[in-house]
């Protein structure tokens, strides 16, 4: 029951993990849409202004580090590269370059140079004051055509001589351009993210789920189940924790195992020490008190023999020696019988197993008793069909049929007594049954029947020799078959039963 609450807490745990990293990347996705649209409609008008300044101040350094031969050329180049316009001036504030003219070489020495027309110079409005950053000058400028309005971002720096550049370029040449560009990196960052978490998902995959393969079979192994191993992975130190896992639960498996054995032999050895000892006790207390009766006979008969031989009445002595010869021939037969049970219980005993023809076996045991049918005047039924072959120790277990028709006969009561042997097929088993007519088992005695001495008709059982011991043999010898034994009452009589296995 723990286990299995412990398997659906984890499947639990790792539900709401996946249904959390779902709602981060439906977030993710979900900013990866909105962000953009944010940034291209509702950004504050500077932040477009963050790219090109960035490109007029690489402008402006570059030129500002080449001042001197060569200007020119470097100045054409920086419009070229930076997509830029450009103004020289001079200390005095005339123009000396501007982008709109056409100018073939610019002297060492600025102040030399003519000064251009003023048609090559914008008029612009300042519209955002002068922003300074380090030894560099922005201005928002506007110029009115009177037609249109332009917008113009410019970078201004002075120069060694005093006099100063400018490199300015529109402003809607490049807000467009970096409203796309913010568009392209806000994009290229949700999807990194996405494919980042991703990643980050499959590698927690591939590093946890060996880690729940081994909470499992760790959780197994304290159950003492030791039929799961930990998998080898990718990750060489999970290998190594694996590899020692497994390790562990082999060299566990096999020492629990050896214990076990040594455990079901020390509990074999000590129920068979327990059973001997059973037997020993039920020898001793059985044989002292069966013994009573008949010592006490023979000794009072053979003190009466040795009277009558003293007397010389020596056929009284006779009668007195031959009860004294009965006595002891069934005092012989009841300690054979008791040596019997003690060795099929105890173990000493291997049955000899071998096939052999059911019916034969049921006439070999049964013809022995014909004469004691025909004097007591009891009809006897064999219905075990022929050509039934049984498993079984051929030496031992006609003791069990002759116990129990022994006992039928005994018992075998009414006005037309009867016996009768069947067989019924019961799978893989047969099941022999001995029926005899009389009166039925009673309740209290029916489960006490098989144990050792016990008789219901104790004076019956006395007159004829009977000890309580037959049913006891028939409940050993099963046993050591491990095959069923039992009684059941019936309308008219008793039936006793016991199964032999097939061929």
């Amino acid at each position: 029951m723990a286990r299995k609450k412990i398997k659906e807490l984890r499947a639990q745990k790792e539900i709401n993990i996946r249904s959390r990293l779902m709602r981060g990347i439906v977030v993710i996705l979900m900013l990866t849409i909105l962000l953009p649209v944010i940034a291209y409609n509702w950004l504050p008008e500077w932040v477009y202004y963050l790219v090109p300044a960035t490109r007029l101040w690489l402008a402006t350094e570059d030129l500002t580090a080449s001042y001197g031969e060569g200007f020119l050329d470097k100045i054409e180049d920086v419009e070229k590269e930076y997509d830029t316009s450009v103004e020289v001036f001079t200390a005095d504030s005339r123009l000396v370059y501007s982008t709109k003219a056409v100018i073939d070489a610019l002297p060492a020495d600025l102040n030399d140079a003519e000064t251009l027309d003023d048609a090559f110079l914008y008029n612009y409005t300042t519209r955002y004051g002068e922003r300074t950053v380090g030894d560099k000058s922005y201005l928002i400028k506007t110029y009115d055509t009177g037609a249109v309005t332009v917008t113009f971002i410019d970078c201004y720096q002075y120069l060694p001589d005093g006099g100063w550049i400018e490199v300015y370029m529109q402003v809607s040449q490049t807000t467009s351009t970096t409203k796309i560009t913010f568009l392209i990196a806000f994009l290229a960052i949700m999807i990194f993210l996405t494919f980042g978490l991703s990643a980050i998902w499959v590698y927690i995959k591939k590093f946890t789920n060996p880690v729940n393969k081994m909470v499992e079979v760790t959780g197994k192994m304290a159950q003492l189940d030791f039929s799961q191993t930990c998998p080898h992975t990718g990750l060489t130190e999970l290998n190594s924790l694996s590899n020692g896992i497994n390790e562990m639960s082999r060299a566990l498996d096999t020492a629990l195992t050896d214990l076990q054995q040594k455990n079901e032999k020390l509990r074999e050895d000590i129920e068979n020490e327990r059973t001997i000892d059973n037997l020993r006790q039920t020898f001793v207390g059985g044989i002292s008190h069966e013994l009573k009766t008949p010592i006490a006979i023979i000794q009072g008969y053979a003190e009466g023999a040795k009277m009558f031989y003293a007397s010389g009445n020596v056929k009284a002595a006779d009668e007195y020696c031959d009860v004294i010869i009965r006595e002891t021939g069934r005092m012989n037969s009841m300690i054979v019988k008791l040596l019997e049970i003690t060795k099929y219980t105890s173990g000493a005993y291997e049955p000899q197993r071998e096939n052999f023809d059911l019916r034969e076996f049921v006439i070999g045991t049964v013809d022995a008793n014909a004469e004691l049918l025909a004097e007591r005047g009891v009809l006897y039924e064999n219905t075990v069909p022929a050509g039934l072959t049984a498993n079984g120790d051929p030496t031992i277990l006609p003791y069990v049929l002759n116990n129990y028709f022994s006992n039928a006969l005994s018992h075998c009561e009414g006005d037309e007594k009867r016996i009768r042997v069947s067989c019924d097929d019961v799978g893989d088993k047969y099941r022999i049954r001995v029926f005899n007519t009389g009166k039925p088992i009673a309740g209290r005695d029916i489960d006490k029947i098989w144990d050792s001495f016990y008789r219901a008709d104790k004076a019956l059982s006395r007159s004829q020799g009977r000890f309580g011991l037959g049913l006891s043999i028939v409940r050993a010898i099963q046993n050591l078959h491990g095959e069923a034994y039992g009684v059941e009452n019936k309308a008219d009589g008793v039936e006793f039963w016991f199964d032999l296995a097939k061929a």
